[in-house]
Parts: C-alpha cells; sequence; structure tokens
C-alpha cells in the first residue's frame, strides 16, 4: 500500500469517527453513521480496507458510548468487517442493488441473531428494527457517494496510483 492510499484509508477512518457522533436511536445508542465510510472504502479500495474501517469504526462508536456491550464489541467489529468483505464481492459479482440489500439484511438481521446465545432475544427484537434503519442508511449512503465520485473522478487511477484526477 503506497502512502496516499494509507492517507485516503486513515481519512475513511476519520470519518467514520465523526459518524460516529451522527446517531439513530436505539436502546443501546451504537448505531451510528460511523459504517458508511468503510461501506464507501469497501467500493473504492477493495474488500480488506473496507473491513478494517468498519471494524474501527464501529469500536470508535461504542467506545463513544462507553462500550455498553463490553467485549462483544470486539465480535461485532469482527462481523461488521465481514460486512464490508461481504459487500465488496457481491458488488462486484452482481450490482449495488442486490449488495446493498443483502449486507443490509446481513448486518440488521443475521449479526444481531448471533448475538441471541450472548445478549437473548430481548436484545434481537430491540435492535432489529434500528439495525435494518442503520444499515439501510449507511449502505445507501455509501452507495450515492461512490456513485457521485465515479462520475467526477477516475476511480481506477486512484486504486491503481492512489492519485485523484477530476473529470471533466
Amino acid at each position: 500500500m503506497n502512502t496516499k492510499k494509507l492517507v485516503l484509508l486513515a481519512l475513511m477512518v476519520a470519518l467514520s469517527a465523526v459518524g460516529a457522533y451522527i446517531v439513530l436511536p436505539s436502546p443501546i445508542g451504537t448505531v451510528a453513521l460511523d459504517s458508511a465510510p468503510g461501506y464507501l472504502s469497501s467500493l473504492l479500495f477493495g474488500s480488506i480496507n473496507g473491513s478494517i474501517v468498519l471494524f474501527l469504526g464501529h469500536l470508535l462508536s461504542s467506545l463513544k458510548m462507553g462500550f455498553p456491550l463490553g467485549m462483544i464489541h470486539l465480535l461485532i467489529a469482527v462481523l461488521m468487517g465481514g460486512c464490508g468483505i461481504a459487500f465488496y464481492y457481491v458488488y462486484k459479482k452482481t450490482n449495488i442493488i442486490i449488495s446493498s440489500v443483502l449486507v443490509i439484511l446481513l448486518n440488521g438481521v443475521v449479526i444481531t441473531a448471533l448475538l441471541i446465545p450472548f445478549l437473548g432475544y430481548a436484545f434481537f427484537l430491540s435492535m432489529v428494527s434500528p439495525l435494518l434503519v442503520g444499515s439501510a442508511v449507511n449502505i445507501i449512503l455509501a452507495g450515492v457517494l461512490n456513485k457521485i465520485l465515479a462520475d467526477r473522478i477516475d476511480l481506477n487511477k486512484l486504486n491503481r496510483e492512489g492519485t485523484v484526477d477530476v473529470k471533466d
């Protein structure tokens, strides 16, 4: 990874930290716009980079709230990173709509269901709706930003060289 790409990745992590302060209503307060930069990073820079931003973004959002679920936030952060990988690969194989719907369901329902053994069914019922809405907002925002950027800059050159040329 060259320096320019590393700086762009750090910028995305910083945007995740800012997004952590834009909170959507939920019982534990960790549903925020911290994931949009991670999903955008998956689209722009690939699965691993997006996964890193999603992992760190969730930890920053949880840190801001005082880690209300304790160490389970590490598991959630890993699962969020997995969502970034899934988002990238499904997007590359299909399109933005299918990948978005899949990852919204993966983040909002599947990950929450995986936490039932640790946090109980009541947690699942209380969090599934806010997480579906939060996932949808984050992923739609990332998709829209990706489309805007793709129309204005050469994303292939960005990925290849780490430099940006603005299209006329």
